[in-house]
């Protein structure tokens, strides 16, 4: 069922209006009328079965039929992506929502030919992406978008696996790396930008409990990587969750 998240303040008892771009797309894109029946996500995990009641031309109103209880669980894994060309972050962004990734980390890394003066223009495009794809996707939770970071201020402390992609001969295979995983743990995993991690920032990961893993003997991109590790831990714990 077509679902949309909405503001608590747009919940008034048993009513909600919804007057911004879902409008236009119960209108004109699902093209709903009266009578037909949506979920209404709140952004702090309220899920709602709600009848639409008015169609006007800025606004919809819907009524509350009843509260629902979400079992929808995000995978216990956090990616960090070095910021990519706009079309191939934006893919990642949807499809690592769409595959239940729980938090997703801009990075800020050497080799990034992407660079940022000011994150929150971004970020509101980059939220509203991820709004679309748990819409699409039937998420109850949105991920968290973090702020733009360096790999100095990740918080690794609640991590049972710490992993960052790499590409070379050296690195553990991450099928072997991710044998023992459990749904009770968590994981961190990185993509750098095309041309990789740095050996400083290579150095810098080892020298915090990452291990170097490879995705095989085929050179990925960036998109494509990312796309790939989270498709595979959602393998490996889907049955768990």
């Amino acid at each position: 069922m077509q679902r949309y998240f909405v503001d608590k303040q747009q919940i008034n008892e048993n009513q909600i209006i919804i007057d911004n771009q879902d409008c236009h797309h119960i209108k004109d894109v699902m093209r709903f009328t009266t009578l037909d029946k949506v979920i209404i996500n709140t952004y702090d995990g309220d899920v709602y079965l709600a009848e639409i009641q008015e169609i006007n031309k800025k606004t919809v109103k819907l009524e509350i039929i009843e509260k629902q209880i979400s079992n929808y669980q995000p995978l216990p894994l956090d990616l960090g992506i070095s910021l990519l060309k706009k079309d191939n972050f934006e893919l990642v962004l949807q499809k690592a929502t769409e595959l239940g990734v729980r938090k997703i980390i801009p990075l800020n890394t050497e080799r990034s030919i992407i660079k940022v003066d000011d994150f929150s223009k971004k970020s509101i495009r980059y939220q509203t992406i991820v709004k679309e794809a748990s819409e699409q996707s039937e998420r109850s939770v949105l991920p968290v978008i973090t702020d733009y970071s360096d790999l100095a201020s990740l918080d690794l402390t609640i991590y049972q696996h710490r992993l960052f992609c790499y590409a070379r001969e050296e690195s553990l295979n991450i099928k072997d790396e991710l044998k023992a995983l459990k749904s009770t743990d968590q994981v961190l995993i990185l993509i750098g930008p095309e041309g990789d991690f740095s050996k400083n920032e290579i150095d810098y990961l080892l020298s915090k409990g990452f291990k170097s893993v490879s995705l095989g003997k085929s050179i990925l991109r960036s998109e494509t990587a990312a796309i790939y590790v989270v498709s595979l831990i959602r393998f490996l714990l889907e049955d768990s969750l």
